[in-house]
């Protein structure tokens, strides 16, 4: 009994070491406790309807959304409000701070930032759908992502992605617009600078009026046909108004950018950056199949209605497209430094009936 209480009492410290040490490391090794998300303020601007399937993916708990969360691990959570800030106002509020994230549909916008209007030269990028696959190639290029960083960093924000938007190619009117020769004297309302030098280069009258003038000016014959897309223009029913409706490709692209601020960007950490990257990139390729699907759907609709769709002869299309180098020259000059760069990488994933010379011009 000695012998045993002797050893057991020498044993003690031992064992209470033990237990000490256990415990510190288990203090060590215990798993940290995670962080909460990073929450960025989303402007879900919706110009062009809620409804709208280029709009719907950025509602909250939508595939824009969805996408974040996943390619982030759940770190950046995203507060969707609609319409915090509108069409004329969203790449502002994201710039000075205001809201941490949204849409712009920057082309209406394309006198404060031309730079971003590129996807609206007539004749760079096909007609869709297969415009908009270009596009989003050409977007989402690394080069063309680190030119627009430079060009939008001042102005405080920094460009995502987009999801293409409505592309400008009807003219809704009372009038066929079949050759070259229509557009001649034909008042057309306009939206955008690179959009009115196409028209007025064509030999139409361009005008610039807000989209809530365009029924009553049509009905009132203020001007002769209203430019916008067939789905814009079906949705706001102008086939109550106008006779025909001529496709041109006018405007390939229209785009709406996806914009973070720039400080909220910069305190982000590696992974989150490359998931918003990775979740733009993603939503951006993905808007081709939903354009493919609306121009199926608003060409059913507008032959389901009194309005007659006429389409041009592919001769008179590249006749019209050969006119278009004022239209690119006035582009660069409104553009800035950046323009030739743009234009250099846009051209390499463009395949427009345009995009040689522009390739020449941006030399």
């Amino acid at each position: 009994m000695k012998v045993s209480r002797r050893f057991t009492m020498a044993a003690l410290p031992l064992l209470c070491s033990a237990i000490a040490f256990a415990a510190a490391s288990f203090t060590v090794h215990a798993q940290p406790k995670p962080a909460a998300p990073t929450t960025l303020s989303f402007n879900w601007e919706g110009a062009y309807g809620r409804g709208n399937i280029l709009v719907w993916p950025f509602r909250p708990g939508g595939r824009y959304e969805q996408l974040v969360t996943q390619y982030t691990g759940g770190t950046v959570k995203l507060d969707i409000k609609e319409k915090l800030f509108g069409i004329m106002d969203s790449a502002f509020a994201v710039g000075d701070g205001r809201v941490l994230m949204g849409t712009q549909s920057i082309a209406a916008a394309s006198g404060t930032y031309p730079l971003l209007d590129f996807g609206g030269i007539p004749g760079l990028f096909s007609e869709m759908p297969n415009g908009a696959t270009e596009y989003a190639l050409a977007i989402t290029d690394p080069k063309m992502m680190a030119v627009l960083d430079n060009a939008t960093k001042q102005a405080g924000f920094k460009v995502l992605g987009s999801a293409i938007s409505l592309a400008n190619n009807a003219l809704w009117g009372n009038k066929p617009i079949k050759t070259l020769a229509d557009f001649k004297g034909v008042k057309m309302r306009a939206s955008g600078r690179t959009q009115t030098s196409a028209l007025r280069d064509l030999g139409g009258s361009p005008l610039t009026l807000s989209m809530a003038e365009i029924e009553e000016a049509l009905s009132r014959g203020t001007v002769d046909a209203i430019t916008t897309s067939k789905s814009f223009g079906a949705e706001r029913g102008l086939t109550a108004l106008a006779k025909y409706v001529s496709i041109w490709p006018i405007t390939p692209i229209f785009p709406q950018y996806i914009l973070v601020n720039v400080k909220a960007w910069d305190k982000l950490d590696q992974r989150q950056k490359e998931g918003l990257l990775r979740a733009s990139a993603q939503l951006t390729g993905e808007m081709a199949t939903a354009i493919e699907q609306m121009e199926n759907t608003y060409n059913l609709w507008i032959r389901s209605t009194k309005t007659e769709m006429i389409v041009p002869d592919d001769a008179e299309v590249r006749k019209a497209m050969a006119l278009m180098q004022p239209v690119v020259k006035e582009w660069l000059d409104t553009a800035g430094p950046s323009g030739k760069d743009v234009l250099r990488i846009a051209a390499t994933h463009a395949k427009g009936p345009s995009v040689g010379f522009i390739r020449d011009m941006a030399k």
